[in-house]
């Protein structure tokens, strides 16, 4: 929305006396606050008055894929109430579970979108094999467990690094062809958004590219998968052509490099107060 849209809604919301907070929340808006932001002069004239984390996007976008597709227990969207929601809502046969025997726990069936166990491990030795130019990614194979088959102390950054350059290959040959395709235009897409400059034809082809990804990641990941984090994917282009699309040290708005500022003061302020 635009800082017009937006100021017309605040100036629209009614405080509930009785119960506290504005009138028709939960139905007719979200509204919980007003912030004094909005009282800048120029606020109205904002087309952007509100920015995506693209960073925080991504990170829950691969966090959700990698423990989806390596079937993390507790982090997997394919667990047994998404699987009946497939059995609710969708026409997908083969993802249907058997009702189980009295005392019995459901069970689910293999996915195109899960790999096998050897699959996994075998992608899990080549990650602890992967070498990166100092500074690049952490060493990510610190983190790989064979037993409990995870990789442990993964941040926002490494998640950046699997999604746009780890995923195509490590689960090529591993998915079916119609399923690895998909996962692999989801990280072009996210390796063309964080490009260090952007084009506008560029641009122009995310913004079109978005919505038929998420309709193809439906196609392939159960109901459970899309949270609202997912749909995000919709506006961060238009979000980066909005803020500004030529000469910008990263091609959408992203916090990483504030985040990696604050930690270096962070780490400095010490030394500093032991040389006073």
């Amino acid at each position: 929305m635009t800082g017009v849209q937006v100021l017309a809604q605040l100036e629209a919301l009614k405080i509930d006396e009785d119960n506290g907070g504005f009138k028709g929340y939960g139905q007719e808006h979200m509204w919980t606050h007003i912030s004094g932001l909005t009282r800048l002069p120029y606020f109205k004239d904002l087309l952007l008055p509100h920015n995506i984390d693209v960073m925080h996007t991504e990170k829950n976008v691969a966090e959700a894929l990698w423990g989806t597709i390596m079937d993390i227990k507790d982090k997997s969207k394919d667990n047994v109430k998404a699987r009946l929601d497939v059995e609710e809502i969708c026409d997908r046969p083969k993802y249907v579970m058997k009702t189980p025997a009295p005392g019995k726990s459901w069970k689910r069936g293999p996915a195109d979108y899960i790999m096998k166990r050897g699959d996994r491990k075998e992608a899990l030795e080549w990650m602890k094999t992967l070498l990166f130019p100092d500074g690049y990614a952490a060493n990510l194979s610190r983190g790989v467990n064979l037993t409990t088959m995870k990789v442990l102390g993964m941040k926002s950054h490494d998640f950046h690094i699997w999604i746009e350059r780890l995923l195509p290959a490590m689960t090529r040959g591993y998915l079916p062809e119609s399923v690895w395709r998909v996962l692999a235009e989801l990280s072009y897409f996210f390796r063309q958004l964080c490009a260090r400059e952007l084009s506008r034809e560029v641009i122009g082809d995310l913004e079109r590219a978005a919505p038929l990804l998420i309709c193809k990641l439906e196609m392939i990941f159960p109901p459970g998968f899309f949270l609202p984090m997912q749909h995000l994917i919709l506006h961060l282009p238009r979000e980066a052509r909005l803020g500004g699309v030529l000469c910008r040290p990263v091609g959408a708005i992203q916090s990483r490099g504030v985040k990696r500022f604050f930690v270096k003061i962070v780490e400095i302020k010490p030394k500093l107060r032991l040389l006073w």
